[in-house]
């Protein structure tokens, strides 16, 4: 039932065999939905266009002999609820039909080959003068590097980490939490009362996460959501280094610049993720296969592929057409045909046969410094608003 319109490759994969879901693209959202319907009890088929799977979460050998993550390049925001066993309820809509209530097994990704490995630091920003910022995961450490320029931003950095702590909790809390489901056509009597249930049940629950916030947290969350970065790094930050290398994370991936109203979300979204526990940490990816060590974002798209395929699915690549348009509601149709892709940020992936030294550090050899983001050009604030930076 669902084989029609597919390409010559893939009809011939699935010929004679119905599924009940189809899922196009075989990207890392793609594997997880499907590992879920599968494991729910449903038939699924994976489609992708290319030689590979992963989307943007994909390891390739680009210069021989060096794999590189092409394009996404660290792992925080896959929810720690996928990765990890337990059980969560769920009810899933597939092409405007109702599955069952399902109960679903999380994809345990670890014995699937995933591994994480922790950077010893969060940034590292060496300065013309010969000094240099560098930020851990340590607080004793951080006040340290950051009294070097300034007393007074050595104490503010620790409660503007502890208020975005505190905020990322909610978008946490929005980011687990099941969110109502929009109909195409017109429902059932039932469905639309399980919808206004549904609805109900969430948006309550939302405000009961934020009126337990506390009224003043409440504005300062909407003010930073609202705020362009550099109205928020200015109210709490005097030293130029620091604001500079803090407003380098709220411009990575985004089109906006740090005086854009609403780029101040940026700062929030780089501590919502956590690493094996640890908020606020951005892992490398490994993998624990030693007959092929393939390493990178690649690992988790094929962690998340080895427990879609023990569940079931069936997973295929080089299908060279998706599904027709006239499958598709007209306003979905549209919103992806027009979505826009724009990115201010060029990535340039490069073979070195050694790593970086910084005279400023005079420590030769592997340190912390280079497990995590080095950004150059950034020590100057005001420079920052109007030129280009790199980091590692």
């Amino acid at each position: 039932m669902w084989g029609r319109g597919f390409a010559s490759t893939a009809r011939a994969a699935v010929e004679g065999r119905k599924w009940d879901a189809v899922v196009i693209g075989a990207g890392h959202n793609g594997l997880t939905a499907a590992a879920y319907l599968a494991r729910g009890g449903m038939s699924v088929a994976v489609l992708e266009r290319r030689h590979v799977i992963g989307g943007a979460a994909v390891t390739e050998e680009i210069v021989p002999g060096f794999r590189f993550s092409r394009c996404s390049y660290l792992l925080s925001l896959l929810r720690p609820s996928i990765i990890r066993l337990s059980l969560t309820f769920h009810t899933f809509w597939i092409f405007n039909r109702t599955c069952p209530s399902l109960f679903v097994g999380e994809l345990e990704l670890k014995p699937h080959g995933l591994k994480l490995l922790r950077p010893m630091a969060a940034a590292f920003t060496p300065c013309s003068d010969g000094r240099y910022l560098l930020l851990s995961f340590d607080e004793d450490e951080n006040r340290r590097e950051i009294s070097k320029f300034s007393r007074r931003d050595a104490d503010a950095y620790m409660r503007y980490e502890n208020q975005l702590d505190k905020f990322s909790r909610i978008m946490n809390f929005l980011l687990d939490s099941h969110p109502p489901e929009f109909q195409h056509e017109v429902p059932s009597f039932s469905d639309r009362m399980r919808s206004r249930v549904q609805k109900s049940v969430f948006w309550a629950r939302c405000l009961r996460q934020i009126l337990s916030m506390g009224q003043k947290n409440v504005m300062d969350f909407v003010d930073l959501l609202l705020s362009p970065t550099s109205k928020t790094l200015n109210k709490w930050f005097e030293t130029d280094v620091l604001k500079a290398t803090l407003a380098a994370n709220a411009t990575i991936g985004s089109m906006a610049s740090i005086d854009s109203v609403g780029s101040g979300y940026v700062l929030l979204h780089h501590v919502m993720g956590e690493s094996d526990g640890d908020r606020n940490v951005w892992a490398y990816v490994s993998d624990t296969f030693s007959s092929h060590v393939q390493g990178g974002m690649g690992s988790v798209s094929l962690a998340i592929s080895n427990a879609a395929k023990e569940a079931g699915v069936h997973i295929l690549t080089n299908t060279e057409e998706f599904v027709p348009p006239n499958l598709l509601p007209d306003d979905f149709f549209y919103a992806i045909k027009h979505s826009d892709y724009s990115s201010g940020v060029t990535k340039i992936n490069v073979a070195v046969d050694k790593l970086p030294q910084f005279h400023c550090l005079n420590k030769p050899g592997v340190g912390s410094h280079h497990t995590g983001s080095i950004f150059i050009g950034c020590e100057r604030y005001v420079m920052f608003k109007h030129l280009s930076f790199f980091f590692f």
